[in-house]
């Protein structure tokens, strides 16, 4: 399927090891991520997995926090179609912040 002249990726092709953030999944594809673990956040808007994927530092907040593979709703009903976010602070569903620095041995 295409929506907007892009691929709308199915459970049988997405792969998060190769999800680009703007990438359009199916809604198959969320409610896996769904029923994976408890969402750390779900909305009619936007949904969360909820086991964080790491953490990175929020200038706004001043500290390090949990970032969470992101999805944000396109098109509604059944065979609705959403949108990957990337890795996003919990309830927001734009990527920002950094990782932490590594220091190497």
């Amino acid at each position: 399927m295409i929506y907007n002249n892009k691929e709308v990726f199915t459970e049988e092709t997405f792969s998060y090891s190769k999800a680009q953030i703007g990438d359009y999944v199916e809604q198959a594809v969320v409610d896996d991520a769904m029923d994976m673990l408890p969402p750390a956040n779900m909305s009619s808007f936007s949904a969360q997995i909820g086991e964080p994927y790491s953490h990175h530092y929020d200038p706004k907040a001043g500290r390090f926090r949990p970032v969470f593979a992101t999805f944000k709703r396109i098109t509604s009903g059944p065979n609705g179609i959403w949108q990957y976010c990337g890795h996003c602070f919990r309830r927001e569903n734009e990527e920002r912040g950094f990782d932490p620095p590594y220091v190497k041995g």
